[in-house]
């Protein structure tokens, strides 16, 4: 980075240089140089929390650590890389407004606007950034041809200028209800960066992107690591480092000699990027480290005085606003005697978005029954049918608890938090079976029954009203071989004739072009809950709700009749090896089984998904041989690696200092 050099002039000397200038005569004065000290700037940094900032004691750092952290530490910088607003109850119950106010509480200095960020619409996010007192980067974002958000922000920290720019990946175009980004356009992250640089390179000491892009290719149009590669090489000598998100996963590499760090999902991981600054009359240079702090390291960090203090104010915010979330999130709706999978099963595992699940089930049945009534009242009598997508189901009901829960609006809450309404439209079979093709992104099938794809898909359907069979390994539009209505009327791949009346989330509905919307149903939450109190007779009653996972079929399924599901036995974090225990299979009867020797419990269960429950234990477990939850199979090399053994982290939770 080139600093600009002052030239410091006494009176005569500037007569002197005019009598010269008129002999035509140049002599350069000598600039003054005051160096600067050499200094280390240290930038904290988080990406995904997804309204997460509550230490959970098992694998959630939370802000309140984070804040104490970067008080604690000379020349510190707390950054977030996006989708921060979104997710938990903490942040859909505010819209995101809560996450922004204890962000202002811990310290942060400025975001990247994530893909999530929109899913309450531009106009609420823009909300959120006049109630920040950082700035919300996101340079290649523009409404109706004007920037959304700041595109870049210089910090000053000791004595050295850093810019950051912030970059939204452009995929989120297609990842959010496209009704709430009316006029709002997402540019191409390279020619965008490559004007931000030019615009910094002089201004600044160092710079860093901010890039909500991730490194799944197969989920973004471009990853931060393409981003980086498609730079000049002058260019990616300017920055010094890429702080990332979006992706889910943890970056600690480096590329082009530039280090990328992210820290996963959910505040389980902290990033720390490290800049190194020596002046020099020529410019400052700057040498860049990032590494990523897991869970105990980040606890176990060296707090201060300072920190300490620091920590207590943001306790004390995060209580405070949790307080009055409280009296809404609370209220209970109803008890459950077995829970309904969905959404992300244990972090990762995005059941909804790859098979059938319990809740998927309830939801669109939900869905139904509500379109059923609006169709009765408006004389209708076309077949019902209804559709949620798997990305919108973000979590089960319940996720940790035991039977007879009580189900709170909380519950539903962090499940639906996209604020979508439920809409009526009329659309005819062959569009149907259009949907259906776009959220499968299965590539086989294993000998086990695995369903083989390189990516999940948030379009991937849960149905109510009709079920369909799809071919694994069938090419791609053209995988699903029958769908059939709940009356037993099969639906023809081609007719745009017949119609049907489709309930579905205004995201979904706007894949359907030629759809006629009749109607809204009212927000999806809100829906939910209505339909738990009516199954349940209101006032905390029981629902009662089996799935039958009947609705999606595999063609030519190469699953065995049976398959073993291995499930570890954990107390205090410590494996429980050779210890006997009674398990009940989906609420059946109980039956004894024997950890081994590395604490795994091993069943032989039925094809298709299973709940199980360890006596005196905390939690249920789910397992699966199509989606491979649970399940031991591939290596890491394998697109399926998530189903490697060891891998799959649900374990029976036994209580610290109990007996079984």
């Amino acid at each position: 980075m080139k600093r600009p050099i002052v030239l410091f002039l006494s009176a005569v000397a500037a007569a002197a240089s005019c009598m010269l200038a008129a002999c035509n005569i140049t002599i350069e004065l000598p600039a003054t140089y005051v160096p600067r000290d050499s200094a280390t700037v240290t930038v904290f940094t988080t990406n995904d929390m997804h309204g997460n900032l509550a230490n959970d004691g098992k694998g959630t750092i939370g802000i309140v650590q984070a804040a104490g952290i970067k008080a604690s530490t000379e020349n510190a910088l707390l950054v977030d890389a996006g989708d921060a607003t979104q997710g938990a109850s903490f942040a859909s119950v505010s819209q995101g407004a809560d996450v922004i106010r204890m962000m202002n509480e811990a310290g942060y200095d400025l975001m990247a606007a994530g893909n999530h960020e929109f899913d309450y619409g531009a106009d609420v996010l823009l909300k959120n950034e006049e109630l920040a007192d950082f700035p919300i980067l996101a340079a290649n974002v523009k409404r109706d041809g004007e920037p959304l958000l700041e595109s870049s922000a210089v910090l000053e920290t000791a004595g050295y200028k850093i810019g950051f720019i912030g970059l939204t990946t452009v995929s989120t175009a297609t990842s959010t209800n496209p009704t709430l980004l009316t006029g709002v356009t997402f540019e191409d992250e390279v020619e965008t960066a490559k004007k931000e640089i030019a615009a910094l390179k002089d201004k600044t000491d160092a710079i860093v992107l901010v890039c909500h892009m991730g490194d799944n290719g197969k989920a973004v149009f471009r990853t931060s690591e393409q981003l980086l590669s498609a730079l000049s090489a002058e260019e990616q000598k300017e920055v010094s480092a890429v702080i990332d998100g979006h992706s889910h996963t943890v970056e600690e590499k480096t590329v082009q000699g530039i280090p990328i760090i992210q820290t996963g999902v959910n505040f389980a991981n902290l990033g720390k990027l490290t800049l190194s600054f020596t002046d020099s009359k020529d410019g400052a240079a700057v040498t860049a480290a990032g590494e990523v702090l897991d869970y105990d390291a980040a606890m176990h960090y060296s707090v201060t005085d300072a920190g300490n203090e620091k920590t207590q104010t943001v306790q004390a915010k995060l209580d405070a606003i949790k307080d009055q979330q409280d009296e809404v999130l609370k209220e209970v709706l109803c008890r459950i005697d077995h829970p309904l999978f969905g959404g992300y099963v244990c972090y990762n595992y995005a059941e909804s978005r790859v098979v059938e699940t319990s809740y998927g089930d309830f939801v669109t049945d939900a869905f139904r029954y509500y379109a059923e009534q609006f169709a009765k009242n408006e004389k209708l009598t076309l077949p019902v049918v209804a559709v949620e997508n798997g990305g919108g189901i973000a979590q089960s009901l319940p996720t940790w608890h035991t039977g007879g829960t009580d189900i709170t609006r909380g519950d539903v809450l962090g499940a639906f938090n996209h604020g979508n309404l439920v809409e009526v439209l009329k659309v005819s079979p062959a569009e149907l079976f259009a949907a259906i093709e776009s959220g499968l992104a299965t590539t086989g099938q294993d000998e086990t029954g695995l369903l083989l794809r390189e990516r999940v898909s948030g379009s991937f359907l849960q149905r109510s009203g009709f079920s369909y069979t799809y071919d694994p390994a069938g090419k791609a539009g053209s995988k699903v071989t029958e769908v059939k209505l709940a009356n037993g009327t099969l639906l023809d791949r081609a007719d745009t004739k017949n119609k049907l009346l489709l309930a579905t989330n205004n995201y979904v509905s706007s894949s359907f072009a030629k759809g006629e919307k009749l109607g809204e149903l009212g927000g999806e939450d809100i829906l939910i809950e209505d339909y738990i109190l009516y199954l349940s007779g209101q006032n905390g009653g029981t629902l009662d709700y089996e799935c039958s996972y009947d609705r999606i079929g595999i063609a030519n399924d190469k699953s065995p009749e049976t398959y073993t599901a291995r499930i570890r036995v954990t107390k205090g974090g410590e494996a429980q090896t050779n210890q006997t225990y009674t398990m009940s299979v989906d609420g059946g009867a109980a039956r004894e089984f024997t950890t081994d020797g590395g604490g795994y419990i091993t069943a032989t269960l039925q094809k298709g998904a299973h709940y199980l429950w360890l006596s005196g234990g905390s939690n249920f477990v789910y397992v699966n041989n199509y989606s491979g939850t649970g399940v031991a199979a591939g290596d890491g090399e394998n697109p399926n690696f998530y189903t490697k053994e060891g891998y799959y982290p649900f374990a029976f939770l036994l209580p610290d200092g109990k007996a079984d």
